[in-house]
């Protein structure tokens, strides 16, 4: 199998059409779709096959799609990592974080790994595992800085952790329960929940379960953790944020933490990559200055 043409496969399939992989590829539809015929033929089996809407993947072509996508950049990473390892300080490096790690660690890490590496491209996106999970497998990203359970351990994955995430109860500072000292007085309030790594609310969750009393019941739910803050400063809803990002920001001069007196769960914030997967030098490097600044935070 040629790697140029299980690139043409991947640009086909993320288009959905022969024309638009032509042309996003610089090449003539006829040889795009000879050289799609060549690898069906090398295979023995037919990998697409013609809609109303364009193409789509056969069950062959599915099979094969995974496969492909991590031989192009698992070739992609080898080279740049040839090229960093002559001290040339280009290539990109890929990861996911969660959105405390986002808000607080990461920038002070950006900051001196950016001036030593102006050339070297930095792709993140927020996420958390499990959500991360097939991107990490695929070789899609170097690595995840993400909150992670015990249980979610397993040999296809290097874990190594980076700090416990205290969490803290939000509300606006005017709000009713705002000092509020003990759970039993949150239950019947009004809570938005965050999606994370253990569903949304889990933290909540555990907390009132820990201290024996049936959870709230939530009435929003959002995907992002970045949206509560702003969202419980103008409204009588109630949040838990990680306390690291406690005071980012002008929304928080209209918060306050309500000192509730049970102690609630952590997250155990870990970097998160395949087993079988090794980094590049410029991954190593930024992953080093993560490292550095999350003890120093």
């Amino acid at each position: 199998m040629r790697l140029q043409t299980l690139r043409m496969l991947l640009c086909i399939h993320a288009c959905g059409s022969l024309r638009a992989a032509s042309e996003q590829l610089h090449i003539s539809q006829p040889a795009l779709t000879l050289a799609i015929q060549q690898l069906e033929g090398e295979l023995g089996c037919q990998l697409l096959v013609r809609t109303k809407r364009g193409v789509s993947l056969t069950t062959f072509g599915e099979a094969l799609l995974p496969r492909a996508s991590r031989i192009v950049t698992e070739a992609e990473r080898a080279k740049e990592e040839m090229a960093q390892m002559r001290g040339d300080r280009i290539g990109q490096v890929r990861l996911a974080s969660s959105p405390a790690i986002a808000l607080s660690v990461l920038p002070y890490a950006l900051r001196p790994f950016m001036a030593q590496n102006p050339d070297v491209r930095v792709h993140c996106l927020e996420g958390t595992y499990p959500a991360i999970g097939p991107a990490l497998r695929d070789g899609t990203l170097d690595f995840a800085l993400t909150p992670l359970r015990d249980e979610d351990l397993s040999p296809e994955w290097h874990a190594e952790p980076l700090y416990q995430s205290e969490v803290a109860i939000i509300a606006r500072k005017q709000h009713p329960l705002a000092r509020a000292t003990h759970l039993e007085d949150l239950q019947a309030a009004r809570w938005a929940y965050a999606t994370g790594t253990r569903g949304p609310g889990a933290v909540v969750d555990e907390a009132f379960r820990q201290a024996g009393l049936e959870p709230p019941q939530p009435v929003i739910i959002f995907e992002s953790l970045l949206a509560l803050p702003d969202l419980v400063a103008h409204s009588d809803l109630l949040a838990t944020v990680p306390r690291r990002l406690i005071g980012r920001g002008a929304t928080w001069d209209t918060l306050c933490v309500v000192p509730v007196t049970q102690a609630l769960p952590t997250l155990s914030l870990t970097v998160l990559r395949r087993a079988s997967q090794a980094l590049t030098p410029a991954a190593n490097e930024l992953l080093g200055w993560i490292r550095q600044m999350a003890k120093g935070e």
